[in-house]
């Protein structure tokens, strides 16, 4: 049992570490997402080799009989790493099997532009993995920004080469007693972030 589920009537506090309560949905779907997908190779974006899963583990370890290749707009020296940009893809060998878009699309410039980037570099009957934060701080670094939220609705029409598979919300960590109506009482109208498989027609 995952001890950062809520349980029901309760209140209490969750000791998550290194990793946020966020980066354990996130985990926790991808695994329970993808652990039996047909996946011979695997790109994950917005990401370099040997990218940690803050839970002790790294990504690339999720996936041990895969070709495990990573990208992003900085470069790295690893041979299974790509320096690229998802607005104007020249350097990614795909098609994948399975393509990871974790905590990314937030930090893209124009989104609309790289949704259909990130669907070329997917085979036909393959898979996206898409964690997507929401009702989240703004999280900014050197080199890049932090612009956008969605719901898991807006996916259909960002990707609309994709079929949705799964998906999941993260509840959110807060509690509200009074609500002239019920929206912040409402988990689906106060979700933390959200999990999504997708897939692109055979």
């Amino acid at each position: 049992m995952l001890d950062f589920f809520p349980r029901p009537g309760r209140v209490g506090v969750v000791k998550y570490g290194k990793a946020s309560r966020f980066r354990h949905y996130q985990n926790h779907y991808l695994r329970e997402y993808c652990r039996d997908l047909p996946c011979e190779r695997v790109l994950n974006t917005g990401a370099t080799p040997n990218a940690s899963d803050k839970q002790g583990s790294t990504y690339e370890a999720y996936f041990p009989k895969a070709e495990f290749h990573t990208t992003d707009i900085a470069p790295h020296s690893d041979p299974r790493h790509f320096q690229d940009d998802l607005m104007a893809v020249k350097n990614i060998p795909g098609p994948y099997d399975l393509v990871l878009v974790m905590s990314v699309l937030e930090h893209v410039d124009r989104p609309w532009i790289a949704a259909p980037e990130i669907t070329s570099l997917i085979k036909p009957g393959g898979y996206m993995y898409l964690a997507m934060p929401y009702f989240y701080p703004v999280h900014e670094g050197e080199g890049f920004g932090d612009h956008w939220r969605w719901t898991p609705s807006a996916m259909k029409f960002l990707f609309p080469d994709l079929v949705q598979k799964k998906c999941d919300l993260y509840p959110s960590s807060l509690v509200v007693v009074r609500d002239r109506k019920t929206y912040w009482r409402d988990p689906k109208n106060t979700f933390v972030g959200f999990s999504m498989l997708l897939q692109r027609a055979s």
